[in-house]
């Protein structure tokens, strides 16, 4: 949990450099493609996000979910962490849709001694007022190349820049 916040901590400095940062709040669920990796499916987590841009089309996400451990025992929580990287690919009036592509990790009651993931996602960023943006997404989840399962993430995104 220490690595997680020092991510979290890291991430958050790192958007008050930015000029036009987002931060979203999400749900996340996570269901496997018929394999029992990762300990199988994960209950619905929460998810914070972190936006930091670095062009016009690029943007830094470093993010965390955090969901109810499924062992039962304790207030233990259990999720991804993880770094990737949003490239705009359409723009439309008050919407675009967006590639995400990048790495994470999983942690549980058991530490952090899994593989590092690979993620591939499409998701839609519309804009619902100067602020606000709804942001829905779908990642598919690798182990090397091979996918093993997909995350969907369903956000609120509050824009932060001027």
């Amino acid at each position: 949990m220490q690595r997680i916040a020092t991510i979290l901590l890291f991430a958050m400095v790192q958007a008050t450099a930015g000029e036009a940062q987002e931060l979203t709040a999400a749900l996340s669920a996570y269901a496997p493609f018929g394999i029992d990796d990762l300990d199988g499916q994960l209950p619905l987590s929460a998810e914070l996000r972190v936006t930091i841009p670095i062009s016009g089309r690029f943007a830094l996400e470093p993010f965390v979910t955090a969901g109810a451990d499924r062992s039962g025992r304790g207030a233990r929580a259990e999720g991804f962490y993880g770094l990737q990287i949003r490239q705009r690919i359409v723009d439309f009036t008050n919407a675009y849709l967006f590639a995400t592509y990048g790495a994470a990790g999983y942690y549980s009651r058991y530490g952090y001694d899994g593989p590092i993931i690979g993620h591939f996602g499409l998701g839609l960023n519309r804009r619902i007022s100067k602020h606000f943006a709804f942001r829905p997404e779908v990642h598919v989840v690798t182990f090397h190349v091979v996918p093993i399962g997909a995350r969907f993430v369903v956000g609120l995104s509050v824009n932060a820049g001027r």
